[in-house]
C-alpha cells in the first residue's frame, strides 16, 4: 500500500474511531444523568404517594372504619394522581388489589413479586424494566396501619429517554456519516499536499538514476520533508561530483593508456627497425654502431618512462614521513646535481633564499625542484638564467619560485602541462623529456596540502610559483 494511501486511511480511522468513541461516551453520560433524574422523580412520587396515605389514614381512630377508609383513600389518590407517565396500585397485606390504574396490568410487571418480598417495614425500593416495548421504572413502598399493612406501587414511564438515546444514536451515526465525507475530503487534499513533495524527490531520484546528475529538488518548505529535501540535494552534490570524478578518472585513465601506448610505440618501432637490420642485413660498422646508438637511446628513452611511471606511482601510494629541513641547505644540494647541465648550455642558476626552516618530505621536495628546473633548463636555449627563490609567508605556510628566460609556454595550452605525457614542444623529446615530470611535481605539491602555478609568456620565459605548507 502507498504511504499515501496509509496516511488518508490511517487519518480517517483514527478521527472516525475517536468521534464514535467520544460521541458514544457523550450520549451514554447524558443518558445516565436522565435515567437517574427520571428514577429520582419516580422515588419521590412513590414518597410523595406514602406520605399522602399515611397521613390521610392516621386521622381515622376506629378500627371499624379502616377498611371503608383505605378503599376511599386509595380511590382518590388513583383518581387525582394518575398520570400519562404514572400509575398506581395500591395492595393489602394479602396482596389483594384495594385500587389501580386502569390499563395497566400490574401483574404481568416484571419484578412485582421481588419487589413486594423484598420491601420491609417503612422501606422503598425500585426497580427498571420493560413492559409491552414500554419502559419504565417500578417502585413500591410498604405503610403500617392500625391493623394492616398497605403496599403502594407505582409505574413511572421513562420510555422517553430510551426514545431520545436512540433518536440521539441515530443522528450521530448520520453526523459520522457526514463528517467522514467531508473530513474524508480535506484530508485527501492534506495528504496530496503533503506528499507531493515526496513524489517529486521520487521523480528526481529517477531522473538522477537515469544519468540526469544535475537535477534537483525545490525546497519550498522548512519542515521535515524539506529537510529531507535539502539533504538528499546535498547527496545529489556529493554524489554528482564523486560521478564527475569517477568519469574524469576514466577518461584521465583512458587518456593515460593511449598516451603511454604512443610514448612507447615510437622508440619500440626504432629499436625493433634497427635491431632487425643488424639482424638481417650486412652492414657496414659505420652504419652498425649508428644502428646500435639508436637502440641504446630509444632504449634509455623506455628506462626513463619506467623510471618515471614508477615514481609516480609511489608518490601515489605512499604515506611519507615530514621532517624539519633548512630550505638553503636543500636549495644548495639541488644546485650541486643541477651544475653540469646547467654549465653544459651555459645558464645561470642563481638563488635567493634565507635561512629559514620547514617540514616537508627532504626527497620529494628534492625531486620537486630538480623536475622544474630541469624543465626551465630545457625551455632555454643557451646563455640563459634560472632563479629559484623562496621565502616564509607564515608559521605553517612558505613559497618557492622557479623562474626562467625561457621560450615560455602559450596561454591556451597552461591548463594542460600536468598531465601525464603531455609536451608543449614535442621537440623536447630529443633532450629526454617524457611528459611525466610536472605530473609528478603536481602530485608532490598534493601531499605538501600546497597549490602549484604558472605564469608564462611565450618569448619572455615561465614563472612557477609552489604555495605549501611546513
Amino acid at each position: 500500500m502507498k504511504l499515501s494511501w496509509k496516511i488518508f486511511l490511517s487519518t480517517l480511522i483514527i478521527m472516525v474511531s475517536t468521534f464514535s468513541i467520544g460521541g458514544y461516551l457523550l450520549i451514554s453520560v447524558a443518558f445516565h444523568s436522565a435515567f437517574n433524574r427520571e428514577s429520582g422523580a419516580a422515588l419521590e412520587e412513590n414518597k410523595m404517594l406514602h406520605s399522602y396515605f399515611g397521613a390521610l389514614i392516621s386521622t381515622i381512630s376506629s378500627e371499624d372504619q379502616v377498611d371503608q377508609a383505605m378503599t376511599n383513600i386509595s380511590d382518590s389518590i388513583i383518581t387525582y394522581f394518575t398520570k400519562d407517565k404514572l400509575a398506581i396500585r395500591i395492595c393489602n397485606k394479602d396482596r389483594e388489589i384495594i385500587a389501580q390504574s386502569e390499563d395497566v396490568n400490574f401483574d404481568e410487571c416484571l419484578l412485582q413479586e421481588l419487589l413486594l418480598q423484598e420491601l420491609k417495614d417503612n422501606s422503598l425500593i425500585y426497580k427498571p424494566g420493560k413492559y409491552n416495548d414500554q419502559y419504565y421504572i417500578q417502585t413500591a413502598s410498604v405503610l403500617q396501619t392500625l391493623d394492616d399493612k398497605v403496599y403502594i406501587e407505582t409505574i413511572h414511564d421513562i420510555s422517553s429517554i430510551f426514545i431520545d438515546r436512540q433518536n440521539l444514536f441515530s443522528f450521530y451515526r448520520k453526523l459520522i456519516f457526514c463528517i467522514l465525507v467531508i473530513n474524508g475530503f480535506f484530508v485527501f487534499l492534506m495528504t496530496v499536499w503533503t506528499i507531493s513533495p515526496l513524489k517529486k524527490l521520487s521523480n528526481t531520484t529517477k531522473e538522477i538514476a537515469a544519468g540526469k546528475y544535475n537535477n534537483r529538488v525545490v525546497v519550498q518548505s522548512k519542515d521535515e520533508i524539506g529537510l529531507l529535501a535539502e539533504d538528499f540535494n546535498k547527496m545529489a552534490d556529493s554524489l554528482e561530483t564523486k560521478i564527475r570524478d569517477l568519469e574524469a578518472t576514466a577518461i584521465s585513465q583512458r587518456d593515460f593508456i593511449g598516451s603511454f601506448a604512443h610514448e612507447i610505440k615510437t622508440p619500440l618501432t626504432s629499436i625493433i627497425g634497427y635491431a632487425d637490420m643488424l639482424r638481417s642485413k650486412q652492414m657496414s660498422e659505420v652504419n652498425r654502431v649508428l644502428a646500435a646508438d639508436y637502440i641504446f637511446d630509444e632504449g634509455k628513452r623506455l628506462e626513463t618512462i619506467s623510471h618515471k611511471l614508477l615514481n609516480l606511482l609511489v608518490v601515489q601510494n605512499y604515506d611519507f614521513e615530514m621532517r624539519q629541513i633548512r630550505i638553503k641547505e636543500l636549495f644548495n644540494e639541488v644546485e650541486g646535481v643541477m651544475r653540469p647541465t646547467l654549465i653544459d648550455r651555459n645558464i645561470v642558476l642563481q638563488i635567493f633564499t634565507d635561512d629559514i626552516q620547514v617540514r616537508v618530505e627532504p626527497d620529494l621536495m628534492k625531486t620537486l625542484i630538480i623536475n622544474l628546473l630541469d624543465n626551465a633548463r630545457k625551455a632555454i636555449s643557451k646563455n640563459g638564467k634560472i632563479s629559484l627563490l623562496a621565502k616564509r609567508l607564515s608559521v605553517d605556510r612558505f613559497v618557492i619560485v622557479v623562474e626562467d628566460n625561457g621560450k615560455g609556454i602559450p596561454k591556451e595550452e597552461l591548463s594542460r602541462i600536468t598531465e601525464i605525457f603531455y609536451m608543449v614542444d614535442k621537440s623536447r623529446l630529443k633532450d629526454g623529456g617524457v611528459g611525466i615530470g610536472l605530473a609528478l611535481c603536481k602530485e608532490i605539491v598534493e601531499i605538501h596540502d600546497g597549490e602549484m602555478k604558472f605564469e608564462s609568456q611565450v618569448g619572455n620565459g615561465t614563472r612557477v610559483y609552489l604555495d605549501l605548507r611546513g
